[in-house]
């Protein structure tokens, strides 16, 4: 495993309840930020509503792009737990494609979104399940900013109401991890 490597997991909800403006001000000043940092941290990006699109997996943080008012369209509901679920495997079988001295030190998990109401694959009891192995046999970290009040066991965020809070926090905390 690398030391100077840490895998970071957004899950960012783009259903019809995320303000577009907070959340692409948040989002680009946090990527910006997060790419003056001198390490070999990669990310994974999933967008979300009531589909789940995986446009960056194990990626470089220094190749992050901004994201604009025609990339990040909040429309239709909100498929969290399809989403998180989505994210945790596509992740692990990146991982596990990885050789071992290649791999993150770290996963950390960042999900942002409404509570669900589109899923159709994964329900919040084999999320739960899901986040529960990660976080107790792998030792992955998971932060949820969400508008429903700690829907799994998970002892970082906090709620979405407050945009620039929420990615400030988001930004200290990563940065603190690198």
């Amino acid at each position: 495993m690398k030391d100077n490597r840490k895998e970071f997991v957004f899950v960012i909800g783009k259903s019809e309840g995320m303000n577009q403006k907070e959340m692409l001000e948040g989002f680009n000043s946090l990527i910006e930020a997060q790419k003056k940092i001198k390490d070999e941290s990669t990310y994974t990006l999933v967008f979300f509503n009531e589909e789940c699109k995986t446009p960056a997996l194990c990626k470089s943080i220094k190749n992050m792009r901004k994201y604009t008012e025609k990339t990040y369209v909040p429309k239709g509901g909100s498929a969290f737990y399809d989403a998180l679920g989505y994210a945790m495997t596509e992740v692990g079988e990146k991982l596990s494609e990885t050789e071992e001295h290649e791999r993150p030190n770290l996963v950390c998990v960042i999900a942002i979104g409404e509570s669900d109401n589109a899923s159709t694959v994964f329900e919040h009891c084999v999320v739960s399940d899901m986040i529960s192995v990660q976080k107790n046999i792998y030792k992955w970290d998971f932060v949820l900013y969400s508008d429903t009040s700690r829907i799994f066991d998970i002892n970082k965020g906090g709620d979405i109401k407050n945009v620039k809070r929420m990615f400030k926090e988001i930004n200290d905390y990563m940065t603190s991890l690198r």
